[in-house]
């Protein structure tokens, strides 16, 4: 299906261009289309439902290894131009591979952030993530000299700063007053909206919100909000953010139709809601997962595109056409739902199928799974992924593209280098251990914990690595001890089963 793009000269639309989802993310208006309200999403939507998802996929789950090592060899190499310098000497990176220009911290976060998490790091990250701090807004941006900023990105951007800040200067005292600046101007904007974030985004040089049409409402992004301002709590131990993060996720799951509008506000609301019902508040993590496993919203894909199973990939922004599944959202929704089953171990076989399914169909974006005239850019770089999967366009599916700024997504790629850290091989190609708190930003100090799917029809055995001399492992789905020999214990997983194995330190 083909949209207008807008003229920035006649403020008319073009219906001979494709209009780009990611052009509104710098504030351009869109003209003639429907309008949505939240009455709106509850009628398209309906009741949020599970949504049936295959034990066990079809294709074998990505090596993430391999495709991490490759991303992250090619974009770091600066003759491939991707891996820029601004004009104030900070490293940055463009958002796609034929683009030229900073991908602001929608990009450079994932990039430090999976640096990080493979313990290779980036020079200059101190100088880099402060060039996206605002000094006279008080908050992180996505652009350098940005004043506005839609809902989602902003949560996004946050969660990304202040993740950088939890693994490299958590103990700084200045990162630290800058967590507690920004945490302190999103509670006052929040406050002034009334917590209410159906409006497109917020300029914080006119201290209002701005919607450039109803389609681009975001009321999701306060379920985002709680997340952040929990981090910003377990960062700082200011009580003001804990309160905020409870009133956000309160806020978050009044909403009886899922209020969904991009992915990752909804998978850091599902991991604040299990992290708050951990310390005993009464969030509903089942409710807050439901919203992201949620297939008759157009959420999460399900089914198979002409014989390729789309199970478990996610869709754009909500009023985008049907039918499109992206990277980004896609790899995203991983690190932030992943740890839930640590704190609500009753939901790890909902979590487990739904991760598996995505490790596996993830494949569609990557040029080597598909034929060549399925692809817009079938001659570029292998090893960074398309930015969109079609169902069906130029006659073929489904069909491999891109978006606004290039065909192939760095910003979205970069997940890759987390999921090369959160998932493990155990032998059977289908049997992964998930690490859950690889990307559990919020507690640094918690033992090591793991996740143990068993997708196939019949009992099997797995041996869970424990360090030399340790005695016993925790089964927190069960709530009782292994005994461990020798730097193992041996789990029987039942048919379908999900087990949390925690690592006592």
């Amino acid at each position: 299906m083909q949209r207008g793009k807008m003229s920035k000269e006649s403020g008319m639309v073009n219906k001979g261009w494709l209009l780009s989802r990611r052009e509104f993310l710098a504030g351009l208006a869109a003209l003639g289309l429907a309008g949505w309200t939240e009455s709106a999403i509850g009628a398209a939507a309906g009741t949020s439902g599970w949504s049936g998802l295959p034990d066990r996929p079809e294709e074998r789950p990505l090596d993430f290894r391999a495709l991490a090592d490759g991303f992250d060899a090619y974009v770091m190499d600066p003759a491939h131009g991707v891996n820029l310098r601004a004009k104030d000497g900070r490293q940055v990176f463009a958002s796609a591979l034929e683009s030229v220009e900073d991908g602001g911290l929608t990009t450079y976060g994932p990039m430090a952030l999976g640096r990080e998490l493979r313990g290779e790091g980036l020079a200059g990250l101190a100088a880099s993530l402060k060039g996206y701090f605002s000094e006279p807004y008080g908050l992180f941006l996505d652009g350098a000299g940005k004043s506005l900023c839609e809902h989602w990105y902003l949560m996004n951007i946050t969660a990304l700063a202040y993740g950088l800040i939890r693994l490299r200067f958590g103990q700084d005292a200045e990162w630290l007053a800058r967590v507690e600046k920004s945490a302190a101007r999103l509670k006052a904007m929040a406050q002034q909206i009334h917590y209410d974030f159906n409006s497109q985004g917020y300029d914080f040089a006119k201290a209002a919100t701005f919607t450039n049409h109803d389609i681009y409402r975001q009321p999701d992004a306060v379920g985002g909000y709680s997340y952040i301002m929990l981090l910003a709590w377990k960062l700082t131990g200011k009580e003001f953010c804990l309160a905020e993060a409870k009133t956000g996720i309160d806020r978050y799951l009044d909403f009886a139709a899922n209020p969904w509008y991009e992915i990752p506000s909804g998978a850091m609301a599902a991991m604040a809601a299990a992290r708050l019902e951990a310390m005993g508040y009464p969030a509903n993590a089942r409710k807050a997962l439901g919203f992201v496993l949620d297939a008759k919203a157009g959420l999460m894909a399900t089914g198979q595109w002409s014989g390729r199973a789309v199970n478990g990939l996610m869709a754009g922004f909500r009023t985008e056409p049907a039918g499109q599944v992206y990277s980004m959202e896609s790899m995203v929704t991983l690190p932030y739902l992943l740890p839930v089953a640590r704190f609500r171990p009753e939901l790890a076989e909902d979590v487990a199928r739904y991760a598996l399914n995505a490790a596996a169909n993830l494949r569609w974006f990557y040029p080597e799974y598909l034929p060549r005239e399925n692809q817009s850019r079938p001659e570029l770089a292998p090893m960074v992924p398309y930015e969109r999967l079609s169902r069906e366009e130029k006659g073929y599916s489904p069909y491999a593209t891109g978006d606004f700024a290039g065909h192939r997504s760095i910003y979205g790629g970069a997940y890759v280098l987390w999921l090369d850290k959160m998932i493990q091989l155990q032998g059977d190609p289908w049997l992964l251990r998930w690490d859950l708190a690889k990307t559990n930003f919020l507690d640094r100090d918690l033992p090591p914990a793991f996740l143990y799917y068993n997708p196939w029809p019949e009992e099997k055995r797995v041996t869970v690595e424990t360090a030399e001399g340790q005695s016993r492992v925790h089964d927190l789905s069960r709530n009782r001890w292994l005994q461990a020999r020798g730097g193992r214990a041996e789990l029987m997983l039942g048919p379908h089963q999900a087990r949390v194995i925690e690592i006592p330190r």
